[in-house]
């Protein structure tokens, strides 16, 4: 029940997103959402033909779910308003690969299947980047503030890293499902490698930006808490040694610190677009 309440309030504003003009860099926001979701949803799959325990696997997946579709119906609706051709084909088709991965995904569950679904989560997640940049390219074409354009960037950088927290638990467990199997997978180990590094010298990028607020400083500190629980073991958990159940949670918690430092950074814009801040 805890947690139908505290997914309420973000279901209330989907729902009233999605039939309501929002601003661009809200838009990129949400797009960038759209690349975090496909690489959760995809994880749930992977966990739960792995063999995985964790009770809140299933209503992980209808959330996301529910969610990824919400979103698209905001994209589609506010896309015809905001933006141009080539933003609203591609939100065309990442519709269209969405229904395919949906398809897939609702099969039954195996491990010779969840090979299927990760390459179908890289081809999802590639549409759903290049919506995110179509959208931030325009967005910043509209502007002439050098700070209001340095933020755009950093919004899809922060939205990005997400994405890349539900990714390395996606490959984490794609790294476990080929150590159980005894299969050594050259190509995992080198995603989830370079997952891995992203996330930790992205850290970095996003404390080393002149556009950072005390506020904004203090949600990266917690940030980087959170990633030194999987930072300090790097060895084992590159090798998939490293417990699934701590991975889980950590990179859970990742991707939520990283929502709000997000959202922090999209406040930052609206308010330099408000007349606010001032550039330096």
């Amino acid at each position: 029940m805890k947690k139908l309440l505290f997914l309420i309030p973000s279901l209330v504003l989907l729902y009233s997103t999605a039939f309501s003009n929002v601003s661009q860099n809200q838009l990129v926001n949400i797009a960038g959402k759209q690349r975090m979701l496909s690489q959760k949803i995809a994880k749930v799959y992977l966990l739960n033909a792995y063999g995985a325990n964790m009770s809140s696997l299933k209503s992980e997946l209808s959330i996301s779910k529910i969610l990824f579709e919400r979103n698209l119906e905001t994209l589609t609706n506010n896309a015809n308003i905001l933006f141009s051709k080539d933003v609203k084909k591609a939100v065309i088709k990442e519709r269209n690969k969405w229904i395919a991965f949906k398809a897939v995904i609702e099969q039954p569950l195996s491990e010779s299947q969840a090979q299927r679904v990760l390459v179908m989560s890289d081809e999802l997640l590639k549409i759903c980047h290049d919506l995110v940049l179509k959208i931030k390219s325009e967005s910043t074409s509209n502007s002439n503030l050098k700070t209001n354009i340095d933020l755009l960037n950093i919004i899809d950088k922060s939205g990005k890293q997400r994405m890349l927290s539900q990714r390395l638990c996606l490959y984490f467990t794609a790294k476990k499902i080929d150590l159980k199997n005894g299969n050594k997978n050259y190509k995992t180990q080198n995603i989830l490698y370079n997952i891995y590094n992203e996330l930790d010298e992205s850290l970095v990028d996003l404390l080393n930006s002149e556009v950072n607020s005390i506020e904004v400083e203090e949600a990266i500190g917690n940030t980087m808490l959170t990633f030194e629980n999987i930072r300090g073991q790097k060895k084992d958990f590159l090798e998939g040694n490293a417990s699934l159940n701590v991975v889980y949670s950590t990179t859970n918690k990742l991707t939520k610190d990283y929502d709000k430092l997000t959202s922090k950074y999209s406040q930052l814009k609206s308010e330099l677009s408000d007349g606010v801040l001032t550039e330096k």
